[in-house]
C-alpha cells in the first residue's frame, strides 16, 4: 500500500509543479510559492522527513547565510584594462 501512496503522492507532485510553472507564466509569484510549498510538503512525505529534520536544515541553512553575509567579499583587479602585448611581440623583446 505504501508504493500506491508513494505514487499518488509523486503524481500529485508532478501535476502541481505543472501548475506553479503555469503560475509563474502567468505572473502569479504567490501563488506560485503557494503551490510550491505544497509540492515541498509531499516531498518530505515521500521522503519521510520529519519536521524536525527539515527545522534543523532550514536553521543550518539560515546560519550559512549569516556566516556568509559576514564574509568580505574578494575583489578581483580588471584585467580589460592591462596593455597586452601580442606573444609575437613579446617574444621578440627577449
Amino acid at each position: 500500500m505504501a508504493y500506491t501512496t508513494d505514487t499518488e503522492l509523486k503524481l500529485m507532485a508532478r501535476s502541481l509543479q505543472e501548475h506553479i510553472t503555469l503560475a509563474n507564466e502567468l505572473n502569479l509569484s504567490f501563488t506560485a510559492q503557494l503551490l510550491s510549498m505544497a509540492v515541498m510538503e509531499i516531498t518530505t512525505k515521500i521522503h519521510g522527513i520529519s519536521q524536525q529534520e527539515l527545522d534543523a536544515l532550514c536553521t543550518r541553512i539560515e546560519e550559512k547565510s549569516a556566516f556568509d553575509e559576514k564574509q568580505p567579499i574578494a575583489r578581483f583587479p580588471d584585467f580589460r584594462s592591462y596593455n597586452r602585448r601580442s606573444r609575437a611581440r613579446r617574444n621578440r623583446s627577449l
